[in-house]
């Protein structure tokens, strides 16, 4: 039986996240007070023990998306493998949250440390949203024509069978819908019986409405992330999910034309893996837990590329891809001890470069490999791809 997969670019910070419709409930007035009234409402959670460590899904699932991981961990020797912590776009989300915390702390603390506000989102677009109800991309909508004229290019361009995966929209908003919330609470994930689910999410859309900063939930802390889901345990759709907040920050740096559909192949590459058993391959299961997680990595790296290029592909202009890849893959993932480790930025970037030069050196241009071709050529290549610092 397949178990959940939880894969993707992993938008998920430094913070420790893991890691949609639009609102029907008109908010009202916020009553969560200020001052010595919000430390009252927050000392009375105390009794609650809301801990994210324990938050899992069962344990047969992947969690392939930490992949802001602690730069800190690292198995093998820095001075071989280039790895900056640093980037115009990680920069710009610590800067957003510090914002946050800096201006409103009482309200951060609630939201973050007290209520992990942070993960509903997340939960809410993995375990109860589907396609059943209009998805929208981007705070305001803007990101939704391409996404959608991206997810139907990239299913015709691939063999594999992809009409059940859905593509859902991640959005910090719903953190006003009380009944939303509340439900995320009593999912198995949280396990907090009704009356107490209520009353937390009660307390979240107040905070949020209360706040000068979070803009109604259209803030990054809630919504950085973007993950491919699948599963034969539950009875959940696969699903590509896409944050309004990593959407917003690649457009701040620049990448507003590349990063929806550079991450959205990325996550569909982990659902060919999923559809073809490449996760039972020799490279994935042999070695450390990091090893396996970085060569799936790769392998989406690779297969995004390959369409992003092509010429019956997205056709985009390889310079342009290139530089939104360098700061698309810059993220900081040195943890090379860490399960979710994606592979040093130049490991990843070989990986897309191999996934380029598949589609300009082929020699009957316009013809795509099968994911079967593609994946035989990705595994005659991986050893070149992680020597070290992929030199």
């Amino acid at each position: 039986m397949r178990s959940i997969v939880l894969l993707g670019s992993c938008l998920a910070v430094a913070l420790g996240t893991i890691g949609c419709q639009d609102q029907s409930t008109e908010p009202t007035a916020p009553t969560l007070g200020t001052g010595a009234e919000l430390r009252m409402q927050s000392a009375t959670l105390g009794r609650f023990d809301l801990d994210r460590g324990r938050l899992k899904l069962p344990s047969s699932a992947w969690m392939t998306d930490q992949y802001f991981a602690d730069a800190a961990r690292r198995a093998i020797d820095p001075g071989d493998y280039v790895c900056d912590p640093s980037t115009p776009v990680i920069d710009w989300f610590l800067g957003e949250v510090n914002e946050f915390a800096t201006e409103e702390p009482e309200i951060f603390d609630l939201l973050f440390n007290q209520l992990l506000a942070d993960l509903v989102p997340t939960f809410d677009a993995l375990l109860f949203e589907t396609e059943d109800t209009p998805q929208f991309f981007g705070y305001n909508g803007e990101y939704t024509h391409v996404l959608l004229k991206t997810e139907r290019d990239v299913k015709r361009f691939w063999d594999i069978f992809s009409d059940d995966i859905q593509l859902i929209g991640m959005h910090g908003t719903m953190l006003l819908d009380v009944e939303r919330v509340a439900a995320v609470y009593e999912s198995f994930i949280f396990g907090v019986p009704p009356d107490d689910a209520a009353f937390f999410a009660a307390l979240i859309r107040d905070a949020v409405l209360q706040s000068e900063v979070l803009d109604g939930g259209n803030h990054p802390l809630f919504s950085f992330n973007a993950f491919a889901f699948s599963t034969e345990d539950l009875p959940i759709p696969d699903k590509i999910i896409m944050g309004d907040g990593v959407l917003a920050g690649y457009a701040v740096v620049g990448f507003a034309d590349v990063a929806p559909q550079a991450i959205y192949a990325h996550e569909f590459g982990h659902h060919i893996q999923f559809e073809n058993d490449y996760f039972n391959d020799p490279l994935a299961t042999a070695g450390d837990p990091p090893e396996q997680m970085r060569y799936t990595e790769l392998m989406a790296d690779a297969f995004g590329a390959y369409y992003l290029t092509h010429k019956r592909g997205a056709a985009m202009n390889r310079k342009r891809v290139e530089q939104f890849l360098q700061v698309y893959f810059q993220v900081g993932d040195c943890a090379f001890t860490n399960p979710g480790h994606h592979g040093t930025p130049n490991q990843r970037m070989a990986a897309a470069q191999f996934g380029f030069d598949v589609a300009d050196q082929a020699q009957k241009q316009g013809h795509i490999l099968t994911s079967d071709q593609f994946h035989d050529l990705f595994v005659a290549a991986y050893s070149d791809l992680v020597a070290p610092d992929a030199t």
